[in-house]
């Protein structure tokens, strides 16, 4: 694919009205937006990003750039095209707006659009503007799951991230409100992005993109998995089989969702679709495998979040299967089979980027929260 910067000051009203003018008058005004703020951001970003890229490759005589102050740059990009996306008539429903808002923004890592973004530069891709929706639909697909998640029906948990969790604060009722919004609001997104796309060259690997994180939210990962977690919540018969299905399922669906669309918008989808997968059990498998460690060795207020939710929802995990020491022999393991895997896409054209690659593998394999 010809990578070529992409025009997104169209407003969707004018899409519409082109292509399906019976329906236009449906859409509210101003929901597509002009990305100036998101703009101004994703130059900051980029800034730093690259600064680091040459940084990892020679330290010397430069000043210090870690992985976290690229984070920090990149949720700032983030929280500026969610803003910009998400944009709507709250003004009767503002305390709902809020609510959501508070889902959202807040001290969450990001992980899932940071590694779609990271992919994205790995595979060469230029445009980091073009996946600015895609980066948010994941992200409001993971935050849906997170907020339903927490109910008193499913794990019960007063605290995510630090603070109440959404029911907590908001209601039950707002609560689940605010995942279902989630979860359509990534919908839309992706739908205007096909629809924005296409009839233009990258027109398929748009709708390929779109489908992808769709299909791995639903029956075919996320959901399937926390199905799954909760039909088996109370049973001591799980084997480890069991466990790395939910795994795969409720969390690694997710990652690999992220690799492979942020591949395939590179143009570059064919080439290493498998070994993303492949990378994407890895990673799953370790961040659940770290998820019962730190519930075990943390505390609440290290983490962020209840550090007896497994235990007091009788759910069964990998380190109560197998110990502390074979867990953390098995994360070693997967450690050092995504560095490999890294090592077998990398060529002379993509070193730097493979560098970014790595030390983000390490910093979610060697997290404190």
């Amino acid at each position: 694919m010809n990578n070529k910067v992409i025009d997104f000051t169209k407003s969707k009203e004018q899409l519409i009205n082109k292509k399906f003018p019976n329906i236009s008058s449906i859409i509210a005004n101003g929901k597509k937006p002009l990305y100036v703020e998101s703009n101004q951001a994703l130059d900051k970003f980029q800034t730093i990003l690259y600064n680091y890229q040459e940084y990892l490759v020679d330290r010397e005589g430069k000043k210090e750039i870690t992985l976290e102050e690229v984070m920090v740059y990149f949720n700032r990009y983030f929280d500026a095209v969610y803003r910009e996306l998400t944009n709507f008539d709250s003004s009767r429903v503002s305390k709902f707006k809020e609510a959501l808002d508070y889902a959202v923004i807040s001290n969450g890592k990001r992980i899932r659009p940071f590694l779609m973004l990271t992919t994205f530069n790995f595979c060469k891709g230029e445009d980091f503007l073009l996946i600015a929706p895609l980066l948010v639909a994941i992200e409001l697909i993971h935050t849906f799951s997170l907020v339903h998640d927490d109910l008193p029906c499913m794990d019960n948990d007063e605290l995510r991230r630090g603070k109440p969790t959404v029911w907590k604060k908001y209601g039950e009722d707002i609560a689940v409100l605010v995942g279902d919004a989630l979860y359509m609001e990534a919908t839309s997104i992706l739908i205007d992005m096909v629809l924005e796309f296409q009839y233009t060259e990258i027109g398929g690997y748009v709708s390929t993109a779109s489908a992808i994180l769709l299909k791995l939210a639903g029956l075919d990962g996320m959901i399937t998995g926390q199905v799954f977690d909760v039909m088996n919540t109370n049973n001591t018969e799980l084997t480890i089989d069991d466990i790395f299905y939910m795994y795969n399922k409720k969390t690694t669906a997710l990652l690999v969702a992220s690799m492979v669309a942020g591949a395939n918008m590179s143009g570059l989808y064919g080439n290493s679709v498998k070994q993303f997968e492949e990378l994407g059990i890895y990673l799953g498998e370790s961040y659940q495998i770290m998820d019962d460690l730190l519930e075990i060795e943390q505390t609440t207020e290290k983490i962020g979040k209840s550090v007896n939710s497994d235990k007091n929802n009788n759910k069964v995990t990998y380190v109560e299967k197998v110990g502390i020491e074979k867990s953390k022999k098995r994360l070693e393991i997967l450690f050092n089979n995504s560095l490999a895997l890294i090592d077998q896409m990398t060529t002379e054209n993509n070193k730097k980027e493979a560098m970014v690659f790595k030390e983000l593998i390490k910093y979610l394999m060697s997290r404190e929260k």
